[in-house]
């Protein structure tokens, strides 16, 4: 029996001891539970220490080759102490700086992302003349009303999410109701292809099941 034997029957008795939780919750479960986390724990830890810290902080200041890495790990090095200030309940308010620069910068991306990568390409996209990269004659101007479509379906499904209060009846009003409904349907899809890849995962397991008996009773 070769390791990839092992790893397929230790997987299979993992995946038993999860599934018991639909008979409530056991200690079979909580084992699983258990193991998951400890493993996850130590490998996030080990590839935190030997990614992050070893070659990105430690490497970049004892090689000191290029002054701007060995400035950028050195922001990260002091980052990283002011952050452990968070174990600290008094001195908890010093580890708010990484914090505070962690949330602001990922909010930045995330929002430049949505601008530049998302809405923006619709935009220019749809402005383009039909003899563009929209698509010739032959398709009528399909592409370029379809991409009228996304960008309204985009503006309307952000204006959903807006902070003020439409006039009842107004044209906000109904862009709000369609931005609504707009969302609704992409959580709805979202949902159907999460539950799609749920059960394809569980057929998976089930086949994995079946494989190790055979080995086992082989």
């Amino acid at each position: 029996m070769n390791l990839d034997q092992i790893g397929l029957i230790v997987g299979a008795i993992l995946t038993v001891l999860v599934l018991s939780y639909l008979i409530g919750d056991n200690f079979l479960f909580r084992l699983a539970t258990h193991i998951l986390i400890g493993v996850g724990a130590a490998y996030i830890t080990v590839a935190v220490i030997f990614d992050v810290i070893i070659a990105r902080v430690v490497q970049p200041i004892t090689a000191n080759s290029d002054p701007m890495a060995v400035i950028i790990a050195g922001f990260g090095l002091i980052f990283s102490v002011l952050l452990l200030f968070k174990l600290l309940p008094r001195w908890a308010w010093v580890g708010n700086i990484p914090v505070g620069y962690l949330v602001g910068v990922g909010s930045a991306v995330a929002l430049g992302g949505a601008i530049f990568g998302t809405l923006g390409p619709q935009v220019v996209s749809t402005a383009l003349p039909p003899g563009g990269l929209l698509g010739g004659p032959a398709d009528g101007g399909l592409n370029f009303v379809l991409n009228l479509i996304v960008i309204f379906g985009t503006l309307a499904a952000l204006l959903s999410f807006g902070f003020y209060r439409a006039r009842r009846g107004g044209i906000l009003s109904g862009v709000n109701t369609v931005g609504r409904w707009l969302v609704a349907a992409a959580l709805g899809a979202t949902f159907a292809l999460v539950y799609i890849a749920s059960v394809t995962l569980l057929i998976d397991r089930v086949q994995a099941i079946a494989d190790a008996i055979g080995l086992i009773v082989r």
